[in-house]
């Protein structure tokens, strides 16, 4: 080979070692830190959840952004976190399918997820089969951590029997402390596991403290017609209405409420489809005025008190044109515990994960005063810390009314609610 052969031929190697240098090296210098995957299983489409599911996945996506622009996880070399999301479209199969896929081909060292309970409780023994934690969000079947499993993982959720205990002791208080207290209860459910769990303890709750359940029924999710079921509801006239579902539903039962004219003390909705963004919007603001509800974090006034939680609250609405719900908030917050657990884990492999998410404990900090809660697992991996409140819609705002010690200063809640007739 003659001089000038040799000469592009060197060239050549310089160019490529050139590139294969601006690939795995940093600005400053060292090597560039591997991406860290996060698996990522929400219900976005086909399912009565999917306005929570991308609601969830908005907050998701705003943590990411904020813990990478802050520098990744830095014990790992600031590595970055990169979110593998899929659409579980609320079937339970799809969740199984994309939790194998996620941990066998996308190779994660965890997953969040997947909101619904009926898609979590079986993609979650496929996390357990495999050893891959599974951090998750919101769904409260209450098997979900009663199983043994090591590397389920539930922070910012109880089960359902603990929102169900929050309307039976709001019920109770309530009572007590106005002198009016209710002595029948209508307790109106989606037939899923959430909305079964729910029922259980609220007609063992109502029962224990003297209220008599006149009306126990469930329907199908995303049932075309519930008007037969609200004219039963209203045939029994009802002190108290429990209603548990999601936002397309919830919706269509608190409209029908209100055209039907169906009086009670209270109508109190489990934390789901009557904090979702949608419901004030949808269902009208007489309608949704003066609606009691649960609900897994205890608003604005009480919770968004830091530059942390501002920054995030101001962003959101900013990229969304809404506000952030509890469900955002969760979201937002869950990956924020990923990161304290990858921090001490020092590698992203799933034993150190799940062995980091063990050990948690985060107590009286920027994350903690936006949740409302401390974060610390049991043996089950069950946050027994977390808890609920009770809020009442009044003029669009939601305000937490129990525990009262939350209570926003001068304003009285409506109790028990004017009937229909004599509302403005």
């Amino acid at each position: 080979m003659n001089r000038t052969g040799l000469l592009q031929r060197s060239l050549q190697a310089s160019f490529s070692l050139g590139l294969l240098a601006a690939c795995i090296v940093s600005p400053t210098g060292a090597l560039a830190a591997e991406a860290v995957k996060v698996g990522y299983i929400i219900p976005l489409s086909g399912s009565a959840a999917a306005s929570i599911g991308r609601a969830m996945s908005n907050g998701t996506h705003l943590a990411i952004k904020h813990i990478n622009a802050e520098g990744g996880i830095k014990s790992m070399g600031g590595a970055k976190l990169q979110l593998v999301e899929v659409d579980s479209r609320g079937n339970p199969q799809v969740g199984v399918t994309e939790a194998e896929r996620l941990i066998t081909v996308e190779k994660v060292p965890v997953i969040i997820g997947a909101f619904q309970s009926g898609v979590t409780f079986p993609a979650t023994t496929v996390a357990e089969k495999y050893q891959v934690p599974w951090i998750v969000d919101l769904s409260a079947k209450a098997d979900i951590t009663e199983r043994g499993f090591k590397y389920v993982f539930r922070p910012t959720q109880i089960p359902s029997s603990g929102n169900a205990d929050s309307v039976a002791d709001f019920v109770k208080w309530i009572g007590e402390k106005s002198g009016t207290k209710p002595r029948t209860a209508a307790i109106i459910y989606e037939n899923t596991d959430w909305g079964q769990d729910l029922a259980k303890t609220m007609r063992a709750r109502f029962a224990a403290q003297g209220v008599k359940v006149v009306l126990d029924e469930s329907y199908p999710p995303n049932a075309p017609d519930l008007r037969p079921l609200v004219l039963k509801t209203k045939g029994v006239n009802p002190d108290v209405i429990s209603v548990t579902s999601y936002a397309t539903d919830a919706i269509q039962i608190h409209k029908l409420i209100e055209q039907m004219q169906v009086d009670a003390m209270a109508v109190i909705g489990s934390g789901a489809g009557q904090v979702d963004a949608t419901f004030v919007p949808t269902v009208g603001a007489r309608g949704a005025n003066l609606t009691f509800t649960t609900n897994g974090w205890a608003g604005y006034e009480a919770a968004v008190t830091t530059p942390f939680a501002k920054r995030f609250w101001s962003e959101f609405a900013a990229a969304h044109k809404a506000d952030p719900t509890e469900f955002s908030v969760v979201a937002y917050s869950v990956v924020w515990i990923l990161k304290d657990a990858l921090e001490r884990a020092g590698k992203a492999d799933p034993k150190s994960i799940r062995d980091a998410l063990a050990q948690t404990r985060i107590t009286n900090t920027d994350l903690t005063k936006l949740l409302g809660y401390d974060v610390q697992f049991d043996e089950k991996g069950q946050n027994t810390l977390k808890r609920f409140v009770v809020q009442q819609i009044a003029d669009g705002k939601y305000r937490t009314i129990w525990p009262p010690e939350l209570a926003p200063e001068g304003f009285r809640m409506a109790w028990p609610v004017p009937k229909w007739a004599a509302r403005p």
